[in-house]
């Protein structure tokens, strides 16, 4: 029979917690992953085909292009679509885009490039210390001076998705001068292997 000292007994028992717990990191590992929260995920694998569905208006714009802003928009704090909303998505909406996230690059497409969010808010961001405010309308003036062709920016959130995962929802802000842009809510159904819009709900226009 073995036997062991005091301190002999300490080392092996250490070493003996050491590997149950390595064995059970081990085994446990994949189950975590697999069980982790989506809405803890900020950004899924069916996000980018849900982006791309909602955009393939602006995509395929034979003239022109939309600057499309590199990080995702929340949707406004007093929309709530209420009964209109069955589905259960839009409160999914809300809870996916508590923060802002950074859109991948492979989103952009001819008709909506990609650009940094600051790129584009420096036209609209006043200084009040700069003594030189500019107004709407020379903003939007300076914008389309520094990206010719482009017709006005673009600013999306993250999908929102129904518990089946059948429908999904997107908050979509469009900008085109000082008076012109509108903002709406795109709904969308998962069928034969990809995403098409069912119906745009405008919430403002200007």
């Amino acid at each position: 029979m073995l036997t062991f000292n005091q301190s002999e007994a300490e080392v092996f028992g250490g070493e003996m917690l050491k590997r149950l717990v390595a064995v059970i990191t081990f085994i446990t590992l994949p189950c975590l992953c697999v069980q982790a929260d989506p809405a803890n995920q900020p950004f899924q694998n069916e996000d980018l085909a849900v982006l791309r569905a909602s955009l393939d208006s602006q995509c395929q714009a034979p003239d022109g292009y939309v600057l499309l802003s590199s990080t995702t928009a929340a949707p406004r704090e007093g929309d709530d679509l209420g009964e209109a909303d069955e589905s259960g998505a839009f409160a999914d909406l809300k809870s996916r885009n508590g923060s802002t996230t950074s859109l991948p690059e492979d989103l952009a497409c001819k008709g909506a490039r990609l650009h940094r969010a600051q790129e584009i808010r420096r036209f609209f961001d006043q200084n009040p210390t700069s003594g030189s405010e500019l107004s709407l309308d020379e903003a939007w003036k300076k914008l389309f001076e520094a990206f010719p062709g482009a017709t006005g920016w673009t600013s999306v959130s993250l999908p929102g998705y129904s518990p089946d995962g059948g429908i999904a929802i997107v908050y979509v802000a469009h900008h085109c001068g000082a008076l012109c842009g509108q903002g709406e809510y795109v709904y969308l159904r998962h069928a034969k292997n990809q995403w098409k819009v069912l119906m745009r709900f405008p919430v403002w226009v200007s």
